[in-house]
């Protein structure tokens, strides 16, 4: 059982490591790249763009996601050439109040592009989220491969992707007989547009007539451990069925965001965060298959390394990191759709993203309508990453527990066929019988009189630009504490995108920058004894206890894990803190002129 396997563990990772390990790429592109933040709210539309920085042709997938519990919208596939941009907007549909997805990108896409160009308006499908939980969300980017170019760069031993007219793919294009090559009728000619986009839909068409013949694209896997495989060669586009048509990834995708008050006319550019090293196989899919829409995930690449450079920058630590107990879609509950795979192994994307605290500068004078917002948005929540619970075998006491005992160092995993999907999937809880069991899931992790045993706890500390200091006194909901009472510096963030907005009460003022819905959105109250309308913030994940965000001692990542402890110990390094990305938003009036700005969270992060 993998659970008993030892887990290697890695000091300081070597050069010859290094390639193959999940960290930050502060280069800006990589084989991830993270947007924190969009919303279609307060007059505002997103732009956001994908570029592949590399010479490489590429198959990415763009997924959008919720506020609340980050359940996918809208699933994308792009088929980018060589330093190809694709483009598209966000802005909100008047008659459905939900985002609508716009672009005039020609890019090749599926779903084809000219149902993007003409516009696709969200799917309101969840019951734990609201119409309100879609109207801003976040958007994560995955490299799936690349596509094999024969003669060109990529590592395919001069195969080529293709639709062979013979039915059966050999990576050698013959036109003479009728085949087609994928990366020839992608590559945009000279007034910008792909000659055929249609061979996308055609090669996965081409993919699915024969059950033994390979040909076009075919999607990809996961393993029995809930990682991605391919059983074949990565280098050859069509030894095996997994992945048909793709080579192992090289990274090179790079993302940026821009928000827009459209009434105002102030933008506000987020940075992507880009992670490299995640995966060193594809994983093709389609983004409509009922069973495998939510793959690639943050959860299902096959390398188990990590590294963050150290204190001093000059080398780094790392660890081989396990995975989870079950894969992580069957633990996410996205009622009343299935909980499909989404992958057994965010761990190693959890920890390179995991700080201790982050610092933003704010700024609301009132005189000329200053407005901050910094928004921390939790990419690994749905993949059971401090998301307010933990995990149990048996959700619901009035019915059976599922097979296993948690914590024990064995894998509880099993392949097990999802009636509701008719498919079968691997590393799901059963009932000892190799049937699924619906009866795992996550139980309140609060202790209510305990409140720094929530996940996820912020502590607000302001600064003002003399060094002065002192800490927001909020309440366990957010709000501020009454003068004279008893101040309780703590508040809980239990959504995948959080918008907290900084006001002063003696100021009468509670306006927002994004206008994130009221249900959402924290008001965070600078009424502490300072008064200071400018400064910075420190945003602290720690709480009271040392341990509480330490991947080894927290009894949430214990039993979410398959090796007893958490990370177990093998596991040399200490890793704490809590995966986060996003950035601070600030604005103002001067006379007639509206003024925007945004600067990325400076992160502490635990490098020792």
């Amino acid at each position: 059982m993998k659970g008993l396997r030892v887990f290697t563990s890695i000091a300081l990772l070597t050069a010859a490591t290094l390639s193959n390990a999940a960290h930050i790429n502060h280069d800006g592109k990589g084989q991830i790249a993270l947007l924190p933040y969009y919303t279609v709210n307060n007059n505002f539309i997103t732009n956001f763009t994908v570029t592949n920085r590399s010479e490489m042709y590429k198959a990415v997938r763009v997924r959008l996601l919720d506020s609340r519990i980050s359940a996918d919208l809208l699933n994308i596939n792009l088929y980018l050439s060589p330093y190809d941009t694709w483009n598209a907007t966000l802005r909100k549909d008047p008659a459905s109040g939900l985002p609508n997805l716009i672009t005039e990108d020609e890019s090749c896409t599926y779903p084809d592009k000219h149902q993007l160009q003409a516009g696709v308006t969200f799917d309101d499908s969840y019951t734990a989220n609201t119409t309100e939980d879609l109207t801003e969300g976040y958007i994560e980017i995955i490299e799936m491969g690349n596509i094999a170019d024969g003669q060109g760069p990529a590592l395919d031993n001069d195969k080529t992707t293709e639709i062979d007219a013979s039915g059966s793919a050999d990576g050698l294009i013959n036109t003479a007989t009728g085949d087609r090559s994928i990366p020839e009728n992608i590559l945009p000619q000279s007034n910008g547009i792909p000659p055929d986009c249609s061979i996308v839909t055609d090669a996965w068409n081409a993919g699915s007539t024969s059950a033994t013949a390979i040909n076009g694209f075919e999607p990809g896997a996961l393993s029995v451990d809930g990682i991605a495989e391919d059983n074949g060669t990565s280098t050859e586009p069509y030894d095996n069925s997994q992945n048909a048509g793709l080579v192992a990834p090289s990274g090179g995708i790079s993302a940026y965001g821009i928000m827009i008050n459209i009434a105002q006319g102030t933008a506000f550019v987020q940075q992507g965060v880009h992670i490299d090293g995640y995966t060193s196989v594809a994983q093709h899919y389609l983004p409509d298959d009922p069973v495998t829409y939510r793959l690639p995930s943050l959860a299902s690449g096959n390398i188990r390394e990590a590294y963050i450079t150290n204190a001093l920058g000059d080398d780094k630590k790392g660890d081989t990191l396990p995975l989870t107990e079950y894969d992580t879609g069957a633990l996410h509950d996205i009622s009343p759709l299935p909980s499909v795979p989404m992958g057994s192994n965010p761990l190693p994307i959890a920890t390179v993203l995991s700080v201790e605290s982050v610092s933003a500068p704010y700024f609301i004078e009132q005189t000329i309508n200053g407005l901050t917002d910094v928004v921390l948005t939790f990419p690994m929540r749905k993949h059971g990453i401090y998301n307010g619970g933990r995990l149990t075998n048996q959700h619901d006491p009035n019915q059976a527990a599922c097979e296993g005992l948690l914590n024990d160092n064995i894998d509880d995993g099993q392949t097990v066929q999802l009636t509701s999907v008719s498919a079968t999937v691997h590393d799901y809880p059963h009932n000892g019988n190799g049937e699924y069991c619906a009866n795992t899931g996550f139980i309140d992790n609060g202790d209510s009189t305990n409140r720094y045993s929530h996940d996820i706890s912020l502590t607000v500390d302001q600064f003002d630009y003399e060094a002065d200091s002192e800490q927001v006194l909020l309440n366990d909901n957010g709000t501020p504490v009454p003068i004279g009472g008893e101040p309780t510096p703590v508040h809980i963030l239990k959504l995948g995108v959080n918008v907290n907005s900084f006001f002063l009460t003696q100021l009468n003022s509670s306006n927002t920058l994004f206008g994130s819905p009221v249900t959402n959105r924290n008001l965070i109250d600078l009424f502490s004894g300072l008064y200071k309308e400018a400064g910075w913030l420190k945003l602290s994940f720690a709480g009271n206890s040392e341990y509480i965000y330490d991947y080894h001692l927290n009894t949430s990542i214990s039993d979410l894990t398959e090796v007893s402890g958490g990370m177990g110990a093998g596991v040399a390094n200490s890793w704490t803190g809590v995966p986060v990305i996003g950035f601070t938003a600030m604005y103002s009036e001067l006379q007639s002129g509206h003024l925007g700005e945004t600067v990325e969270l400076q992160r502490q992060t635990n490098r020792e």
